[in-house]
């Protein structure tokens, strides 16, 4: 599967009636796109860099995106957008548990590794974000993939999903779990000799109607 991720932001002073249609249009063409499963939710609050809308689809392949690239990006084009950046890959490595977060959060963290990081130390950052769906209870699944192309200023290379159960247990377990700040943030921290991502990451999430990780 071949999943899109676009983070859009609304512009400077829109009306709610122009932003509401701005939601329509980009929903309708989510719909129209011939994608397997997609989102099209408004952030919520305590997103970093993470816009005031998520669209995400998922094809069966990268021609299917292609094919439908072109309709489904223009519809970002309205008056009420100020602009958007976001990520294409193929699916990577992913998993679900039991817990049910049909009424949960979803969450995507966008990432940019600094050029010429070793690859065993971007082996070493990927296998501890995988370790925390198992630490974690309330993360009902997950994926992390590499970054095929990157739309906007970051060069985004990784791009790390999950569902949760609610927007406490994002903001609350995952964020002060030990192996969030005591594993994982070494890569992010300056004052770290391990640090690999320099750059403003996106870390942005919203609610689900239904889960969008189902091809995990």
């Amino acid at each position: 599967m071949y999943s899109v991720i676009r983070i859009v932001q609304a512009a400077e002073g829109c009306a709610p009636d122009e932003w509401a249609a701005a939601v329509i249009a980009v929903t309708s063409a989510a719909e129209s796109c011939g994608a397997a499963r997609h989102i099209v939710s408004e952030t919520l609050p305590g997103v970093i860099n993470g816009g005031d809308l998520i669209v995400h689809a998922e094809f069966t392949d990268e021609s299917s995106w292609q094919r439908a690239g072109t309709a489904f990006d223009g519809s970002l084009d309205h008056p009420a957008v100020a602009g958007f950046h976001g990520v294409e890959y193929q699916n990577g490595t992913s998993g679900r548990s039991t817990i049910d977060t049909r009424t949960g959060i979803y969450r995507a963290l966008l990432v940019r590794v600094t050029p010429g990081t070793p690859l065993t130390a971007i082996e070493h950052f990927e296998r501890d974000l995988l370790r925390m769906p198992a630490l974690v209870s309330s993360i009902g699944a997950w994926r992390l993939s590499r970054v095929s192309a990157s739309i906007g200023p970051t060069q985004w290379t990784h791009v790390w999903e999950q569902e949760f159960t609610d927007h406490e247990s994002l903001s609350g377990q995952y964020l002060d779990h030990p192996i969030h700040w005591g594993v994982v943030d070494r890569w992010f921290d300056p004052e770290c000799t391990e640090v690999i991502i320099r750059d403003r990451v996106c870390h942005t999430f919203c609610a689900l109607d239904t889960p969008i990780l189902l091809g995990s």
